[in-house]
């Protein structure tokens, strides 16, 4: 598998190369059917890449069209060369063509062009669904892991209805912050788990001990392992948290609102930017969501402009400082928690959401912009910090050096 993995690498880099050679020389693009043509070519000559499975190559030029796609589209920078790394995927795009076949009971993987792998399954398979695509990855810790995506036929009889299912269970708001993880709209909290801060002081020794070491020597190579290995460590922490929290939250609940963050823009504040991308709310959304509709949960997203200011009972906006974690509401004079107050308005405004999504089923578009007019959330921004809104403050301020 090690020589699939640099078989990829190379193949990226030539065809990168020759993308950029067409166009600084003869000023013409290079689409993706060229340069799969050329390399049917290729596989007659070159060694490595006849050891590739002929798909999985086509499917590293697939990859680098999509990267200058979005290159193009203003969504990503200009592909890069990738360097010789430990870490690395390939795909078999087709693999219900016999190209892999995994046998639970001998404990091993067929791939083609590499051989049979001996794996560990870490559930069943599905019966009765056909494999898709597999996709074998190597992290950095060097360690492989191979991704096998089924089709399945779900029975329309099992899909519980959204409208039958939400009349049993309660809805839930949710609001995300850094003080606290999550906010419900019923007053409970979950505290911020900390796995990259606990982590920190075994992470700055190992990164010591790295810098000490000669380049290029092995013991080098053995310390960037331990390196890698502490911080592999901590995203399976963070993924198993975040997968039994979303659980949890879906096996309760009928009816989940969200705050919509765009997080690309809060981590660009460099002091709240590790603890942001600690939290991993994006990742905690899309467990969720995926999650919801297995079960005929409803999960939406909200804007999160002003949630933390707004008075969930009148409506008044509260301008206060990001320290005060609770306040005494300047219109109705009730004390308010400012995070379960903010969970509360994000259950209602995704509530109000999910009326004009049911109006639209009945009467059609122009009746939901009507009711749009009246029952949408707040919408003067005034350009609020969204860093706000997650209920996220100075770790100096909030007298926590942990947050």
């Amino acid at each position: 598998m090690v020589r699939a993995l640099e078989a990829t690498r190379r193949l990226w880099n030539d065809a990168l190369a020759h993308r950029k050679r067409r166009w600084e020389n003869e000023r013409q693009a290079t689409s993706h059917g060229l340069q799969a043509r050329l390399l049917t070519a290729e596989r007659e000559q070159d060694v490595l890449l006849g050891e590739l499975h002929s798909q999985a190559g086509q499917d590293v030029l697939r990859r680098l069209d999509r990267a200058f796609k979005s290159f193009f589209e203003h969504r990503a920078r200009y592909p890069r060369f990738k360097k010789f790394r430990r870490s690395g995927s390939f795909t078999y795009p087709q693999a219900y063509n016999r190209s892999v076949k995994p046998d639970v009971a001998r404990r091993r993987l067929f791939l083609s062009k590499v051989g049979n792998v001996p794996v560990v399954f870490h559930r069943p398979l599905p019966r009765d669904s056909r494999l898709k695509t597999c996709t074998v990855v190597r992290e950095s810790d060097v360690k492989w892991f191979a991704s096998l995506v089924f089709e399945e036929v779900v029975p329309l009889q099992n899909v519980r209805p959204a409208s039958r299912f939400l009349a049993t269970k309660t809805p839930i708001g949710v609001d995300l912050g850094l003080l606290s993880l999550l906010a419900t709209s019923d007053g409970e909290k979950t505290e911020h788990p900390n796995f990259l801060r606990r982590a920190e002081q075994r992470l700055k020794r190992l990164q010591r001990v790295l810098s000490r070491k000669q380049k290029g020597s092995k013991n080098r190579f053995r310390a960037r392992e331990r390196v890698a290995s502490q911080h592999s460590r901590v995203r399976r922490q963070r993924l198993d948290f975040n997968h039994k929290l979303s659980a949890k939250l879906v096996g309760e609940h009928g009816f989940i609102a969200f705050e919509d963050l765009r997080i690309s823009n809060m981590v660009r504040n460099h002091a709240l930017a590790k603890s942001i991308q600690d939290a991993s709310w994006g990742q905690l959304v899309r467990l969720t969501e995926y999650k919801a509709i297995a079960t005929g949960c409803m999960v939406v997203r909200v804007p999160a402009e002003y949630s933390t200011q707004e008075c969930v009972h009148c409506g008044t906006l509260n301008k206060i400082a990001l320290d005060l974690r609770s306040f005494e509401c300047c219109g109705c004079r009730g004390l308010l928690d400012r995070d379960t107050n903010a969970a509360q308005v994000v259950l209602k405004r995704g509530l109000a959401i999910a009326w004009l999504d049911q109006c639209k089923g009945r009467a059609g578009h122009a009746r939901t912009q009507a009711c749009g007019d009246r029952a949408s959330a707040p919408q003067s921004t005034g350009g609020v910090s969204q860093v706000e809104e997650a209920g996220t403050i100075r770790p100096e301020r909030a007298g926590n050096p942990r947050l």
